[in-house]
């Protein structure tokens, strides 16, 4: 079972990516760590400057919940076929077929 905080988590990360998923993302994850919210976005190699810039738009929205902590963007590139390593709450994952 989901703790409150993870809850609050997931619902800010899914209402900040609202408007801001660009097709090279494959995944997002969340979690609250030694009072930093981590937000960790897995992209495609053939990600670009804008579809940083929106991930980065995200955090930041996420954070503006959180207003008491601290925040962690990781944004990996992690080409298809590789695996991301997510952190507690996925919040989004892209369809891959295997």
């Amino acid at each position: 079972m989901k703790s409150e905080v993870d809850i609050k988590l997931v619902l800010s990360g899914v209402r900040a990516l609202l408007g801001n998923v660009p097709i090279s993302l494959r995944s997002v994850s969340i979690e609250l760590i030694n009072g930093k919210v981590i937000w960790k976005c897995a992209l495609d190699n053939n990600a670009t400057e804008e579809d940083y810039e929106l991930l980065s738009i995200a955090a930041g929205e996420v954070i503006a919940d959180f207003p008491d902590y601290g925040l962690e963007e990781i944004i990996e590139n992690i080409p298809y076929p590789d695996k991301p390593i997510h952190l507690r709450n996925l919040i989004f994952q892209r369809n891959e077929k295997d």
